[in-house]
């Protein structure tokens, strides 16, 4: 992985339902980006400025041949220096990662990855590149 060059914060975020067990709803969250959880009553959430965590996404991304469309979401998802994606829950839960376009696509609500630097369309550009043609 090339190593990113600028100042970032991921935050990541989604709801806790009743229903829900915590430990596999952290493991979910965990199996998309290892970070330390907080855990409230009605939310699990964590933040990392490590950009090295994102190895894991950065990855599944090109082997599954996903970039184009996690390319799309983020830009899309963008206004001024922050971008966002959405993971089903569920997927996340069993480690398969599932790009959601609208909240209403992970019944149990989405895992909510935001991406704060300088420069976000740089940020985009690296994470998930054009795909040559």
């Amino acid at each position: 992985m090339i190593e990113f060059k600028n100042k970032i914060e991921v935050r990541i975020k989604t709801t806790l339902n009743k229903t829900e067990d915590v430990k596999k709803i952290i493991n979910a969250i965990e199996n998309i980006i290892e970070v330390n959880c907080e855990v409230s009553d009605t939310d699990i959430k964590g933040s990392t400025d490590d950009f090295n965590k994102l190895k894991n996404l950065y990855e599944i991304f090109r082997n599954k041949q996903t970039t184009h469309i996690a390319r799309k979401v983020l830009l899309r998802n963008s206004k001024d220096n922050v971008s966002k994606i959405l993971f089903n829950k569920q997927a996340a839960a069993i480690n398969s990662i599932v790009i959601c376009e609208k909240v209403n696509e992970s019944p149990l609500g989405p895992i909510v990855m935001e991406i704060n630097t300088k420069d976000i369309e740089e940020f985009i550009d690296w994470f998930v590149p054009r795909r040559k043609i």
